[in-house]
């Protein structure tokens, strides 16, 4: 097999257009007033050479693109002498902040240098036949600006044509500016409902600190005691200091979720026992289920796993379980044992389920759904933000969220995650199989 070399591909078989080609070219264009004052920038460009280039690499048998590239990355840089711009619209010379045609083949190489990003975009239509290609790019104007586009060209099937390509170029700059500004404010509105929490959990959370704070005050004051004797018991002292160094660990763990929890630590998805996870959850909520008599419960399936980010999937069982409190607290008069539930389990090979149940009143809306809704709360004091960012943190991971029964007897909530990082790829479309099927097929409480 004869690989085209450096040299072959230096030496072009069409030879570019030159500065004189660009004025005859012009003349030609001028003509065409649809072309010149086209609102869509469009440049035109020669990659015939680069086409015949491309037809010879199928020629010597080499059928990777990518693999080629990736075993001579200078051919992008190379391909470069083979190609020419030929003509550009007002508006392209208007993108580039060009005050005239000439201004712009001056600078043409520096405003559009070789990227083998953008251009292997062009050469992968072209060597797999495809009639057309597009990408993105970022360029840099003659001012300086940085302009984001979207670019298109269509690929004919005749080599002639390919002298004369036409690049459609659309500036996406509000749309990328949008798109930030909509990233950033819902980063805003997960940090603001992750400190919208915290008032309900100051309380347990205090409790929780304050109960190990106790415990290890109680551990040194008995080693002080074996040890404040005629004769000391080392034994019981070093004991009572073993206990109180557990309980201090205890004290370290219970900041370090609260300060994860509220400083918006990064993604970091890894296999979580599921067990743990809500034994965590369930211990930041404790002390508010006791202030309100409710008994919590968990059915959890041995083993069962997800893979999700610790703090994420914490915050949104302990949302979904602080909402269950208030709504058993609520329908306190109805006479119904007030008992929250969790449950964990696999539902297929690649997703688990969880299940929030509580004995509350029911929500009392059309659509249950629509509490998924930002600023939608059922509680007269609610943000209307919990849920939402629930919603986002379970698709996020892959999973879906929702309603599953609710009414007088109370509310089931459920949603899914991926058990594995195998299983993240595909977990959006399983997570809306298990829903229909849990709907349809699982009524139990």
């Amino acid at each position: 097999m004869n690989e085209p070399n450096a040299e072959a591909i230096a030496a072009p078989t069409q030879k570019p257009l030159n500065a004189s080609a660009h004025v005859a070219n012009e003349a030609l264009v001028e003509t065409d007033g649809l072309f010149r004052d086209a609102p869509i920038p469009i440049l035109i460009e020669d990659w015939s050479g680069i086409k015949a280039w491309v037809d010879s690499l199928r020629t010597n048998g080499i059928d990777d693109l990518e693999s080629y590239i990736d075993q001579h990355p200078e051919v992008i840089d190379k391909l470069r002498e083979l190609h020419t711009f030929v003509d550009a619209n007002d508006a392209t010379l208007a993108l580039f902040d060009a005050a005239s045609k000439e201004v712009f083949f001056e600078w043409s190489r520096e405003l559009l240098p070789a990227n083998r990003f953008s251009n292997s975009q062009v050469l992968r239509a072209m060597f797999e036949g495809h009639a057309s290609c597009q990408g993105e790019r970022v360029l840099t104007t003659l001012t300086g600006r940085k302009v984001p586009i979207v670019w298109r060209c269509s690929l004919p099937k005749d080599i002639a044509q390919y002298r004369r390509l036409h690049f459609y170029a659309f500036d996406v700059t509000e749309h990328k500016e949008n798109a930030d500004r909509l990233q950033a404010l819902r980063a805003q509105m997960a940090r603001t409902a992750r400190v919208s929490m915290v008032g309900q959990l100051v309380a347990s959370i205090t409790h929780e600190i304050g109960q190990p704070l106790g415990a290890v005050r109680t551990g040194l004051d008995a080693a002080v005691r074996w040890l404040d004797r005629p004769e000391p018991n080392v034994t019981e002292a070093l004991a009572a200091f073993r206990h109180a160094s557990q309980w201090t660990d205890d004290i370290a763990g219970i900041c370090r979720r609260l300060r994860g929890f509220l400083a918006g630590a990064p993604v970091e998805a890894v296999e979580l026992d599921c067990a743990e996870i809500v034994d965590s959850a369930m211990l930041l909520i404790a002390s508010e289920a006791n202030a309100h008599a409710i008994t919590l419960a968990k059915e959890i399936e041995p083993a069962v796993t997800a893979y999700a980010d610790r703090i994420q999937l914490q915050q949104v069982l302990t949302n979904l379980l602080i909402n269950g409190i208030h709504a058993i607290a609520a329908a306190s008069a109805a006479g119904r044992a007030p008992l929250l539930t969790v449950r964990a389990r696999r539902y297929n090979d690649s997703q688990t389920l969880f299940e929030v149940v509580d004995t509350g009143g029911g929500i009392q809306a059309l659509q249950p759904d629509a509490i998924f809704q930002p600023l939608s709360s059922t509680k007269s004091d609610g943000m209307g933000m919990g849920l939402p960012i629930s919603k986002s943190i379970v698709e996020a991971h892959g999973g879906a969220i929702w309603v599953a029964d609710t009414g007088d007897a109370g509310t089931r909530f459920c949603f899914t995650l991926p058990r594995s990082a195998r299983a993240h790829g595909t977990g959006r479309l399983v997570a809306h199989a298990t829903r229909a099927a849990l709907n349809g097929n699982d009524g139990s409480r």
